[in-house]
């Protein structure tokens, strides 16, 4: 949702009430450039608070896929049904649109199952109109899967989608040696730059890798010659080397994902 309110930086994940003090929305961002403020509507968070309010975990799913509510006349560019169109319209006659694949994280639940571009016009066998659905199956089915009716460039298709669990590809913890401060690669900085959930990333390039030449905001796949798909393997390999130790350090900068590169790591103790 936007609204002209011009919240300010630091305001994310704030409660928006209303002249009553009822909480109506939740505080998700907005335009410095202007007034415009965007607020997420509160499906989830009800939920995520009535489960903390009864001591229970609060599941979260995440099929590494992003999706675009896309109005009706973009949705006949992509290939709708016709007949599609009309049932959703007749179902709901406030809707604006349809719910539209708009990115794929490679090597993620939904690659080469899902396409930019789908259309997605059915959930678990019944019609499907926004996000709140959507999002409660993906949250009720983590290390399941869900079954999903699609339109491809005119084209019904059912696929099945196993449904990751987003805790799981959220860092909680981090290594710090020689300076440097380590952690696996966050889904959230894998979707920035569309890349799959893997690796170490640079949170902070202290002494030893900045030195060597390993800026921050870099992956970190490969480490003396051995992988480092997560965390736990770069502390492995760095729990078989001697201090001072210099190693081959081969990386990609986020931005750059394309252009591999290699440096001298001095293993500081």
């Amino acid at each position: 949702l936007q609204a002209a309110a011009g919240t300010t930086g630091g305001s994310s994940g704030s409660p928006v009430l209303d002249i009553r003090g009822k909480v109506v929305a939740l505080n998700a961002g907005s335009r410095r450039d202007s007034s415009a403020s965007f607020y997420l509507p509160l499906h989830r968070v009800a939920r995520a608070l009535a489960l903390i309010q009864a001591g229970q975990p609060v599941a979260r799913g995440s099929v590494h896929a992003v999706w675009r509510s896309t109005p009706w006349e973009e949705l006949q560019r992509l290939g709708l049904l016709s007949t599609t169109e009309s049932a959703a319209r007749k179902r709901n006659p406030d809707a604006t649109g349809l719910l539209v694949v708009r990115e794929v994280l490679p090597g993620g639940p939904a690659y080469g199952i899902l396409e930019v571009g789908d259309i997605v016009v059915g959930l678990e066998g019944t019609p499907l109109d926004g996000f709140p659905r959507l999002e409660a199956a993906l949250d009720d089915h983590v290390g399941g899967v869900v079954k999903l009716s699609l339109e491809r460039a005119g084209t019904p298709l059912e696929v099945s989608l196993p449904v990751a669990d987003l805790h799981a590809d959220t860092p909680s913890s981090y290594l710090e040696i020689g300076g440097d401060v380590l952690h696996d690669l966050s889904y959230q900085q894998a979707r920035n730059n569309l890349l799959p959930v893997k690796g170490v990333y640079v949170a902070s390039s202290g002494y030893a890798l900045r030195h060597g030449g390993v800026p921050r905001d870099a992956r970190i796949d490969n480490v003396a010659g051995e992988d480092t798909p997560n965390l736990a393997a770069l502390e492995a390999i760095l729990n078989t080397l001697p201090a001072n130790a210099r190693v081959p350090v081969r990386f990609v900068a986020l931005d750059e994902p394309n252009r591999p590169r290699v440096a001298s790591w001095k293993v500081e103790r």
